[in-house]
């Protein structure tokens, strides 16, 4: 039999104002996409209902309209995401169902059902979804359209200048774009590579590979940000899915492809020529193998998971020896193309001999926590001389002493290529291996080209209109523009130098220009400037991954400061502009923080202990001195401090005149 539910509930008023009833008089749910429960009797149950079976021998039953929805499955000793949108598709799991509206903009709630015993399928319709409980009991919540929530409904709140379209946001991205992403176990389940298969658009006709070189970067940073049990487990699945490719590289080279395709083909050696033909790069022959290693550090940090990182050293160690294979022995890393597949980066160039420096040092760090002496040496050795070599002057370094700024590339015939490339000269000061006067020179160049690097965030470069046709692919201009690759290490460096009102004003762009297509974002950001001038902000692939990816990463890691360190529990190292307060419910940080004039305050919302490494130095000055005072701290310290606080424990830093 149909039960009621009250009317009330679908103009916006929670399960508190209802009474402990259930009804089993048969009736038709109207108001929001929940039309019906059949065979369940319906209570209340604080601010959740409880749907129990009223006929032992039948199923659950609830049919809802104009729907999509993601399945929660936990199998294996691990968790699995299954999202459903196309009609005739269907699901199984054993935990749990969101479903939501199909508009992100729309008034009607989202609803979880969660399972505590027995499973759940359910069928996308032509109409919405019907969905079949076999349990005796499960428990229904609404939420919004996109839940403010990770995929269990661990809350997130942001009560800061701009955090409602900064919340609103970050749902949209996750429920929109980075859990359908995942198709492990739908899409993809008959994939000769399924586990790790995560999709770069959910506009398939464009690309329906998964993306190793590049795009597994920011979707493994996105999930790492997050942080929920489903979505670390999705991330060490797509670091594993790497390895296996690497293993798989017919020549034994350990290469990381640049894509895996549904038939299982791997493109391990992609060239393009120039618009005019005179020049051929390879794309991203090294991007994948020095990415993976920044990557499984960053599990590592998350999980504190040394079993899993002792079994796959060796991986690692193969990615590193791919890249010492082409490095010469100067210390210069020849790597072609690593970010812009249409430009035409013949040779050796700044940006991935920064990052292949700063990979060295993270394998150095995973080497010493494995306690293998040898290879800390050797590879502390590389990591100095690629970085020694980064900072060189030209010919033989990066280093251009006439323009005093990096320059983007030196191609094989020894010429370089500079048009103020952003990260080229970003990443050198970041890693922190410029020296001061380079730092400096490259602080002011950044300013002096904030309005072409800053036209959205990021530009590729200050001086887009300079590239010829022999630097520009055979695909046209289609990098010289915003990317949120560029975005994503920009940002980092805009909170290394504290500059938290830049970082918010690019977050807000990126939020503003998203609210416009229900949280979908588009390949590139060109902003209707230079090379594409057509009463559009934008060109490439619908529904893409990146933008929403790098936005979830920079919000949670760099604006709000929260990321999960090798050697705490949680770091808080906030960069918002202005006071107010943040929680976050998810267990990874499960955590709550305000400021105010009169200082800072922490609080520990987890059932046990937790280590913090707290930095404040961005909400004032580096050398202010606080009291800090909680349960077992008292003493006055300056803007870095580690502090223990016992389960549900608070610390307070009281800001020193």
């Amino acid at each position: 039999m149909k039960t009621i539910l009250a009317a009330l509930l679908f103009l916006g008023v929670f399960a508190h104002s209802f009474a402990q009833t259930a009804s089993t008089e048969a009736t038709h749910i109207t108001g929001g996409i929940l039309q019906s429960i059949d065979n369940a009797a319906v209570t209340s149950a604080g601010d959740r209902f409880l749907i129990q079976r009223t006929d032992a021998h039948a199923s659950i039953t609830l049919v809802f309209t104009g729907s999509q929805a993601v399945g929660v499955e936990f199998e294996n000793k691990q968790w699995w995401i299954l999202p459903i949108s196309a009609a005739g598709v269907r699901i199984e799991g054993n935990q749990g169902l969101w479903i939501l509206p199909v508009d992100a903009a729309s008034k009607d709630r989202s609803w979880f059902i969660q399972l505590s015993t027995g499973d759940l399928s359910a069928e996308k319709t032509e109409s919405g979804l019907k969905v079949t409980v076999n349990a005796d009991r499960a428990t229904l919540t609404a939420s919004e359209a996109r839940p403010h929530s990770d995929i269990f409904g661990h809350r997130f709140s942001f009560h800061i200048d701009g955090g409602a379209d900064l919340e609103n946001a970050l749902a949209g991205f996750y429920w929109g774009t980075i859990l359908p992403s995942v198709v492990e176990k739908t899409m993809a389940a008959k994939f000769p590579y399924h586990d790790g298969y995560v999709l770069s658009t959910l506009n398939i006709t464009s690309y329906a590979g998964s993306y190793p070189a590049v795009d597994h970067e920011f979707q493994i940073k996105a999930r790492l940000a997050i942080g929920s049990d489903a979505d670390l487990d999705v991330v060490r699945r797509m670091i594993e899915l790497q390895f296996r490719l690497m293993e798989n590289d017919p020549e034994r080279l350990y290469r990381a492809p640049t894509s895996v395709q549904p038939d299982g083909r791997r493109e391990y050696h992609v060239r393009r020529n120039s618009q005019n033909n005179h020049v051929n790069a390879a794309m991203f022959p090294l991007t994948g193998d020095i990415e993976v290693i920044e990557e499984a550090w960053n599990y590592y940090s998350a999980t504190k998971n040394s079993a899993w990182l002792r079994a796959n050293i060796e991986n690692l160690e193969h990615a590193a020896g791919w890249i010492l294979a082409n490095t010469d022995q100067y210390g210069r890393v020849w790597s072609d193309v690593y970010y812009e597949d249409q430009v035409m980066k013949d040779g050796r160039e700044t940006m991935a001999q920064a990052f292949a420096a700063h990979a060295f040092e993270l394998l150095v760090a995973m080497e010493k926590q494995l306690g293998r002496p040898e290879k800390t040496a050797r590879y502390t050795a590389s990591s100095k001389q690629m970085a020694g070599a980064l900072i060189a002057p030209l010919p033989m370094g990066y280093w251009d002493e006439q323009s005093h700024r990096f320059i983007d590339w030196v191609d094989r015939d020894g010429k370089p290529h500079d048009h103020i490339h952003l990260l080229a000269n970003e990443l050198p000061v970041l890693f922190g291996y410029a020296t001061p006067a380079q730092s400096d020179a490259v602080r002011h160049l950044i300013e002096d080209n904030a309005a072409e690097f800053e036209r959205f965030p990021s530009f590729v470069a200050a001086n887009i209109a300079a590239y010829d046709k022999s630097e520009i692919g055979d695909g046209g201009p289609y990098d010289l523009c915003a990317a949120g690759r560029y975005w994503y290490w920009d940002a980092a460096f805009r909170a290394s130098m504290k500059q938290n009102g830049l970082l918010l004003d690019q977050l807000k762009a990126v939020a503003t220009e998203a609210a416009k297509n229900s949280y979908f974002m588009d390949e590139r950001y060109d902003m209707d400037h230079f090379y594409y001038i057509d009463g559009k902000n934008s060109h490439g692939a619908k529904k893409y991954y990146e933008y929403p990816n790098v936005f979830a990463a920079v919000l949670i890691g760099k604006y709000l400061g929260l990321s999960i360190p090798a050697d705490a529990d949680v770091s808080v190292s906030p960069h918002s502009q202005g006071y107010g307060s943040v929680e976050l419910d998810t267990p990874q940080y499960a955590l709550y923080y305000s400021s105010n004039k009169d200082g800072f305050v922490l609080k520990n919302l987890s059932d046990k202990p937790r280590r913090y490494k707290v930095d404040l130095s961005a909400l004032g000055s580096a050398t202010v001195h606080y009291r800090l005072e909680s349960r077992t701290t008292r003493g006055i310290v300056g803007a870095r401090s580690t502090i223990t606080l016992p389960a549900h424990g608070e610390a307070r830093w009281i800001l020193q005149q």
